[in-house]
Formats: structure tokens, C-alpha cells, sequence
């Protein structure tokens, strides 16, 4: 709870407030759909670029030779691994990550903008990758596909979703925890999800290497706009000036001692 003797303008809300608080404004919308629209065209351009020039030179065929060495050296326990990882990064298993992270959140912030950061990314992904894979065609590589999926290769919703979840859960973890220990945790957490996530569609043959490097940038991209988003509507108490003031109060607050 919030301590009562910190509750003043500027410096912290109190939790009755906090939970009220959107977290996306009028102009936070505006800058959703502006990536949604600037995002599509970007990554389509690319795609089509790639299908165009990239695929049908050698740098092309040394990407597919990638995933024909990947096909060559599967073995029967790294493709259970690798489809348990996939799984994690599917649309079903990120629905219900999302609905644990409702309580979670809630409990540990008392606020809606966390929960926004990261489910507000996976939408907004989601649109750009949805369009973009459509408008660009695509095909699988020339290997045997260990997954099934209705899009088409570039970009890779599996990894721009992951890039999104476990890059957001990292920054919350790196931006609202001053300990060492946590904010390791969190680094750890995205790196290792996004690093897994993009082996297991590579090692499936559901991806080339350039659809994976376009999702890693798409999903933190996306990102860094949603934390643009939610920080237009977080309280002064936030910003470390706030935090300045707040223990600034405190010492003042606090009682002399004579020496």
C-alpha cells in the first residue's frame, strides 16, 4: 500500500487513483495506429525486397542452406525441445500468459500501464505481422516444416511475439526494480526467450534467418513504442525527479538529531 505521508501532488498517487489511470491516452492511440501504418508498410517494403532481389541471388540460397543443415543434424530430442519452446510462443499460450499476468501485475503495481506495455504490444504486433506476412508471400523454406502455421514466412509471428513478451517482462523487470539481482533476471529472461524461441523456428524449418531478424526488430520496435505510449500516462511519481522529490519529503519529514 501506499504510504499515506507520501500521497501529494507530484509525488506519489494513491493506489484509489492509480487503478483508474488509463493507460493509453488519446494521443497514445494515435501513435498505435501511426505504427500500425508506418510499421506495415516498412516491413512489406523489406519482405518484398527480399522475395524480390535477396532470394533468388547466392545470399539467398546460403540462408536456405541453413535450413537444410538444420534439417540434417535434427535428432530426436532436440525436436521435442524445440516444439516445446515453439509451443510457448503461440497464440494460445500467449492468451493465457496474458491473463496470468492480469492479477500479477495488478498486485504488484496497482495500475494498468504494465499490463498494457505488453499486451498492448502483442496486439499491435500481431496487426503488423498479420498484414505485412499477407502483402509479402513469402514461402517456407525448402525444408521438411516440423509446425504448421496459415501465414507465410516473413516475418516470423512466433519471434516478434516473443520478442515483445520477454523483452517487455525484461524492461518492466530492469525499469521497476532497483535491485541487481531482479534486473538480472528479467535481462536474462528476454534474452534467453527471444534466443530460444528464434532457434526453435529455425531448427523447425518454419523460418529463413532474415524473416527471424526482421521479427527481433519488429517486435522491438513495437515495443519501444508502447513504452513511449504508456509513459505519456504514468504519474510524475514515476520520473526520477519525482522519485528526487519523494525522498527529498521524507528527509525533510524526518526528525533532526542532534549531533
Amino acid at each position: 500500500m501506499t504510504d499515506p505521508s507520501l500521497v501529494e501532488p507530484g509525488i506519489i498517487e494513491p493506489d484509489s487513483i492509480r487503478w483508474k489511470m488509463s493507460p493509453i491516452d488519446k494521443h497514445g492511440w494515435l501513435l498505435m495506429l501511426a505504427m500500425l501504418v508506418v510499421g506495415t508498410t516498412i516491413i512489406t517494403v523489406v519482405g518484398l525486397a527480399i522475395v524480390e532481389w535477396w532470394d533468388t541471388g547466392s545470399a539467398g540460397e546460403a540462408e536456405a542452406d541453413l535450413n537444410r543443415w538444420l534439417e540434417d543434424n535434427r535428432t530426436p530430442r532436440l525436436t521435442s525441445f524445440a516444439e516445446v519452446v515453439s509451443n510457448a510462443g503461440d497464440t494460445l499460450s500467449k492468451v493465457i500468459a496474458g491473463v496470468v499476468l492480469i492479477p500479477v501485475f495488478l498486485w504488484m503495481f496497482r495500475r494498468w500501464h504494465e499490463y498494457a506495455l505488453i499486451v498492448g504490444g502483442l496486439a499491435l504486433e500481431v496487426c503488423i505481422f498479420g498484414l505485412s506476412s499477407e502483402l509479402v508471400g513469402r514461402s517456407r523454406p525448402p525444408v521438411e516444416q516440423l509446425d504448421g502455421a496459415p501465414t507465410n514466412s516473413f516475418p516470423s509471428g512466433h519471434i516478434a511475439a516473443a520478442t515483445v513478451y520477454y523483452a517487455g517482462l525484461a524492461l518492466v523487470f530492469i525499469l521497476r526494480t532497483r535491485r541487481p539481482g531482479a534486473r538480472s533476471v528479467g535481462i536474462s529472461i528476454g534474452v534467453v526467450g527471444i534466443v530460444l524461441t528464434t532457434w526453435a523456428r529455425l531448427y523447425e524449418g518454419m523460418h529463413y534467418l532474415t524473416d527471424s531478424l526482421a521479427a527481433i526488430i519488429l517486435g522491438l520496435v513495437v515495443l519501444a513504442v508502447m513504452w513511449r505510449v504508456i509513459h505519456r500516462t504514468l504519474p510524475d511519481a514515476e520520473s526520477p525527479e519525482a522519485h528526487d522529490r519523494a525522498v527529498g519529503h521524507r528527509s525533510e519529514s524526518a526528525p533532526s538529531v542532534a549531533a
